[in-house]
């Protein structure tokens, strides 16, 4: 059998395609996804469902360089729903200046007041309404009341008050910068994915196929198009044709599929013996991720708190001395059940109350290689943190502002002591810097690795409709399209990104 559309990955983007698609009754879709699907929420483990962050058997079990010293776990969702299955359901949009930039670059169709339309559309925003927002979309968005915040987390709103940010309520609005509740796509305790918001109402459709555990070796290119891609079921590998093929793997695996499809840089293809199809030197260049560092601290001694309310809200600033702004994000993270981040790569002492100071904006920039033209050997990812001064001054700001918050005197009554900083560590420039090197990890949000932009542009591999340059009727819709990476959480971003692409594949023939 011969598909319309065959779709790599049924995570953040893929599932929305492979939805939207579907919704034309005359067009055929294959959702191929590694990992295990589950088809109605009454069947879905409770770990998808229930804890702030769940990765554990539904992990590719990667490892990153964070910086040339050290590594550490990357964690990415393997199961329908991708990365939004396992995530901490932070629905938070980028900012206008985000997406302005990308139209700069030669991206037209990404201006904000261009993709502002697709964020509506995902979007049942219980909370916020008016022009910015949606309220019928398949993705509901809710935020913890003030009344449900524990002490301790109600101590970090009035430090954070009191150091000179302002009351945000709506972190969504487009102007919003200082401390409130994260947007979160959560409804009822339960976290609302893509395959929860997008797949499930879609099943019954009969032109819709979801083949879980195909592992995806590469798509087949002859005579310059896109004929299908080489996919394993039950260790069997089997060819499976279509019209058009769309990798929506993320930005690990998109680029790691192009590369052993022969759609990469010339040279280091034939040192692998790839054969090479496109020389496009870019793929798998530009990464870009969100970094944090954690400031533990030991709760005193009967904390009350409720392991339901982990991370409700968040302070978004712009870093003094930046011109970009809400460069930065600090959120609260208070550990009592070792469930809540199981199989994550977070190591955290348990019970702890810990500030995530984060980087928004980094000027470095990292990669996704080959060691191997096997499928099963995990690409090499490079995140190469903090390369830039500008970074770890940020960071160095970031961490001291953590300090003086966990150190208000409305926070301090709920710190017993700290774990790995001392009042010394902060004091000194040259042992923070040390601190932060010894201690950054992910936010997981890896973007930038097939970067959008027009023929112009070197370092891009896909044009502003996401269209693999060189080769027909190859698509990349998922966060390695990114030219920079948004100045928020970036699962809600992914799944505009889905929407808006979707419509363009909709109207092509």
């Amino acid at each position: 059998m011969q598909y319309d559309d065959i779709i790599v990955g049924a995570g953040s983007s893929g599932a929305v395609l492979a939805s939207r698609l579907s919704e034309d009754s005359n067009r055929s879709v294959l959702l191929l996804e590694a990992g295990p699907d589950y088809p109605a929420v009454e069947q879905t483990p409770s770990d998808l469902l229930d804890t702030m962050v769940s990765v554990g058997p539904h992990d590719w079990g990667l490892v990153a360089k964070a910086i040339a010293e050290r590594e550490i776990a990357y964690p990415r969702g393997k199961v329908t729903g991708g990365s939004s299955a396992v995530n901490a359901q932070v629905a938070l949009r980028g900012t206008p200046e985000d997406f302005d930039e990308w139209a700069a670059w030669g991206n037209t169709e990404w201006g904000f007041e261009k993709i502002l339309p697709f964020y509506r559309k995902l979007e049942n925003d219980r909370d916020a309404h008016g022009d910015f927002h949606g309220t019928n979309g398949p993705i509901w968005i809710e935020r913890a009341p003030a009344r449900t915040w524990p002490p301790a987390i109600r101590a970090f709103y009035e430090a954070g008050r009191q150091l000179g940010f302002a009351e945000v309520w709506d972190h969504n609005d487009p102007r919003s910068s200082g401390i409130g509740p994260f947007p979160r796509n959560r409804r009822d305790g339960i976290r609302v994915s893509t395959a929860v918001g997008y797949l499930n109402p879609a099943r019954h459709r009969l032109n819709l196929t979801i083949r879980p555990f195909s592992n995806i070796h590469r798509v087949i290119i002859e005579d310059g198009r896109a004929a299908g891609v080489e996919a394993e079921c039950g260790g069997v590998v089997q060819t499976i044709r279509a019209r058009r093929v769309t990798l929506s793997a993320g930005s690990i695996n998109s680029p790691a599929i192009l590369l052993r499809s022969g759609i990469g840089p010339r040279g280091e293809l034939e040192e692998l013996a790839i054969k090479p199809v496109a020389d496009l030197p870019r793929v798998g260049r530009n990464l870009i991720d969100h970094l944090m560092v954690p400031v533990s601290a030991n709760p005193t001694p009967g904390v009350s708190h409720d392991p339901k309310v982990t991370v409700p809200i968040v302070i978004r600033y712009t870093a003094s001395g930046s011109h970009e702004f809400n460069d930065m994000q600090i959120f609260i993270f208070t550990y009592f059940d070792k469930s809540a981040i199981a199989g994550s790569g977070l190591e955290f002492p348990c019970p702890s109350i810990t500030l995530l100071p984060g980087l928004q904006r980094p000027r470095t920039r990292g990669r996704v290689s080959l060691r191997s033209a096997d499928p099963d050997v995990p690409a090499v990812i490079d995140l190469n943190y903090l390369a830039d001064p500008e970074d770890m001054r940020r960071m160095v700001e970031a961490v001291r502002i953590a300090w003086r918050l966990m150190n208000n005197a409305r926070f301090a009554p709920y710190i017993k002591d700290f774990v790995s900083i001392t009042p010394e560590v902060v004091a000194s420039n040259g042992a923070i810097t040390n601190f932060i090197r010894d201690n950054c990890t992910t936010i997981f949000h890896p973007v930038g690795t097939a970067k959008m932009g027009p023929d112009s542009d070197e370092e891009a591999v896909v044009d502003q409709y996401c269209r693999v340059h060189g080769v027909e009727g190859l698509r990349v819709v998922d966060a390695s399209v990114m030219p920079n990476i948004v100045r928020a959480n970036t699962n809600l971003t992914c799944i505009m990104i889905g929407e808006r692409v979707a419509d363009w594949m909709r109207a092509e023939a």
